[in-house]
């Protein structure tokens, strides 16, 4: 039984999630190159900062800090697991930077940021609220995609 077998078998979904993430994360820390993961785990990783981000500091905070590097990778994996009501509000979130695309580079992102306007803000609230009140299953629609793609996920 492989670790992905033995975290799918686990009762509650956000033990499945845990489980999986250790492994990745693990799976990271080892080969220490971002790039080796397969398109799933990195999808994986993508929706993992960024539920870690906003549920700590918003959407300032995600793209405040390094996380904000990866925006239109967390877009694209929001899509690519079927999270649309996610994808759209976050969509509607990276469009407040007056630069499109999101600035890789943290000091550039920063200098944007600081040049928003306070109804920037309040629209980042906003749409942390609209996230809040989707009732969109990540976690379900997380698993559903780790199933599907579960050899990606093989340690």
């Amino acid at each position: 039984m492989t670790e992905i077998d033995f975290a799918l078998q686990q009762k509650k979904d956000t033990e499945i999630i845990e489980f999986v993430g250790t492994v990745i994360w693990n799976k990271l820390n080892e080969n220490k190159v971002f790039e080796n993961l397969s398109f799933p785990e990195r999808n994986f990783i993508y929706i993992d900062i960024f539920e870690s981000e906003i549920n700590h500091d918003g959407f300032y905070g995600f793209f405040y800090n390094t996380s904000g590097e990866f925006s239109h990778e967390v877009l694209e994996a929001f899509s690519t697991i079927n999270a649309i009501e996610n994808a759209t509000i976050f969509y509607k979130a990276i469009r407040i930077f007056p630069e499109i695309p999101v600035p890789k580079d943290i000091i550039l992102r920063r200098q944007i940021m600081g040049k928003l306007k306070d109804s920037d803000l309040e629209k980042w609230s906003d749409l942390e609220l609209d996230l809040l009140n989707t009732g969109e299953d990540i976690l379900g629609l997380m698993i559903d995609y780790i199933k599907e793609n579960k050899t990606s996920f093989e340690y």
